[in-house]
């Protein structure tokens, strides 16, 4: 009897063993299903995390790099203004003389003096307010050419009828002159032209302030007209031109009509001739 009372213990605590063990499992595989899940969650957010850090990392550089990109374009812009302008100082200056030379050959090249007794200027332009027409620029004389400027002004005489009065000169400048007035490209290239140019007012006055000054320019004439709107009106006056050494006699006439324009310019129609007695070289 007593073994098999003993199996029947073994057998009772077996069971009992097993239906615990039953009981258990499930929960063991719960805990288990709940690590897993957490110990993926953590890797997901320390992922999220390092990416983050990246990203703001990645924006920092960048704007770092760019901020580099803009001083090195900046100091590179400098290094070139003054790479020029060490290549200006280095490079030899033409000598003041070379450079009158050069004017004068230029001239040359470009037309051949051809001797004439007379010179004309045919033009027909509207002038602003204030402007001075230019015409001319006749070649005279080997390097020399001569130009005509006129100002015309409007005025209303005492008995309320409107006149044009037009201040004119007449100048004789050397060819490497022009550039410094300038005036080099209004060169007639024959003794008859329709050059017209225009400079305004303060133009006008800075130029015949440095034709007083530079060195051959000669002012020949400066005589005045005065006109009724829409009617012509002619001047003569003799001039000398220094030719040669020497003093050659000559003859400027200028025709004109303005008419006044509503917005307050003036139509000028000029005709300007000059004839010219140029002596023989000895």
């Amino acid at each position: 009897m007593k073994p098999v009372f003993v199996i029947s213990i073994l057998i009772v605590g077996i069971i009992s063993f097993m239906g615990g063990r039953m009981l258990i499992a499930p929960k063991l595989k719960i805990a288990q299903k709940m690590v897993t899940q957490l110990e993926a969650e953590k890797r997901q957010m320390a992922e999220e995390l390092e990416t983050l850090r990246t990203k703001q990392l990645s924006d920092s550089e960048r704007k770092r790099i760019e901020r580099e990109r803009m001083e090195l374009a900046s100091l590179r812009g400098e290094v070139s203004k003054l790479r020029t302008k060490i290549e200006d100082l280095q490079r030899p200056k033409p000598d003041l003389e070379d450079q009158k030379r050069s004017a004068i050959e230029e001239g040359k090249e470009e037309e051949q003096f051809e001797k004439a007794d007379y010179y004309a200027a045919t033009v027909n332009v509207e002038v602003e307010k204030g402007m001075t027409l230019i015409t001319g620029g006749w070649l005279t004389a080997p390097g020399r050419r001569t130009f005509v400027f006129l100002t015309p002004s409007s005025n209303t005489a005492p008995d309320g009828e409107v006149y044009i009065q037009i201040n004119s000169k007449i100048a004789d400048l050397t060819d490497e002159s022009l550039s410094q007035l300038q005036l080099q490209n209004m060169r007639a290239n024959s003794n008859e032209t329709d050059n017209a140019g225009g400079f305004e007012a303060e133009e006008s006055r800075m130029l015949f302030k440095n034709i007083q000054k530079i060195e051959g320019a000669v002012m020949l004439a400066s005589p005045s007209i005065v006109a009724k709107d829409g009617r012509e009106a002619v001047v003569r006056t003799s001039v000398t031109f220094p030719r040669n050494g020497a003093a050659a006699p000559g003859q400027f006439e200028i025709g004109v009509i303005p008419v006044l324009t509503e917005s307050g310019a003036i139509q000028m129609t000029v005709a300007s001739t000059i004839t010219i007695d140029i002596p023989e070289e000895e």
